[in-house]
């Protein structure tokens, strides 16, 4: 196990929460947000992740946190990786603002990003500015991307693929994802009816996420794997 699959693996959630549109047609504000998982690495685990969604910067604006609490020796040895994502919804879609990652001592795991949305540009902490296109989103708000899109396309007949553009310390990546079908799973917080979400834009990546309706389609399972290293799971634990 290395420093940075486990930063990777403590940073791994997807979407939550539930929107909705009122009745002048107008977003409805997200819910607060207060969920914790219990995470798992090769089987073995690891710890727990807590997010929260809360109001912050003005209306439709967001500070969405995640915080690792790994085991004590996972801890000792890897530290606990900490993520801060701020955003808007605009127009029915993700608009971050400003991303923080952290994790002492290790450089590639800990950056900021800024976005101008007037440039289509992002800025990172050590002032490299780099284009953007209009559909790009921080590595965390890009989890309640995902979310909005399910929410939209839950109930389609014949549901299309999902894309998405994420940016990160170095990079743009583009995601394409599938629903497959529907499953029951049992969890620490209890049993779920759930769509399967799976990433299939690259054969050697697995990602699949366990959405719950009566969640706001909130991930109650989730199962990453990148090449020949272990498998990363989470449950929801509350």
């Amino acid at each position: 196990m290395t420093r940075a699959s486990v930063a990777t693996m403590m940073l791994a959630l997807a979407a939550c929460g539930l929107s909705a549109v009122r009745a002048d047609g107008a977003p409805a504000p997200l819910p607060n947000l207060d969920y914790r998982y219990d995470a798992h690495w090769g089987g073995l685990d690891v710890g727990q992740v807590e997010i929260a969604l809360k109001p912050d910067g003005g209306q439709g604006c967001y500070r969405y946190t995640n915080v690792s609490n790994p085991t004590g020796l996972v801890r000792a040895l890897y530290g606990a990786p900490n993520q801060t994502s701020l955003f808007c919804v605009r127009d029915g879609r993700i608009q971050s603002r400003r991303f923080e990652s952290s994790l002492p001592g290790d450089d590639k795991q800990s950056y900021t990003l800024d976005f101008d949305w007037d440039k289509h540009t992002v800025t990172d902490g050590k002032g490299q500015v780099r284009s953007i296109p209009d559909d790009a989103v921080d590595s965390f708000a890009l989890q309640q991307a995902v979310r909005l899109w399910v929410l939209a396309h839950a109930g389609d007949a014949s549901p299309p693929e999902a894309a998405f553009t994420m940016v990160d310390g170095k990079n743009l990546t583009h995601y394409r994802f599938r629903f497959s079908g529907h499953q029951k799973v049992d969890t620490p917080a209890g049993s779920f009816d759930t769509l399967l979400m799976e990433r299939i834009d690259n054969p050697d990546k697995i990602g699949r996420f366990w959405l719950a309706p009566d969640r706001g389609y909130m991930p109650v399972r989730i199962e990453t794997k990148n090449g020949g290293k272990p498998m990363v799971g989470m449950e929801l634990a509350k």
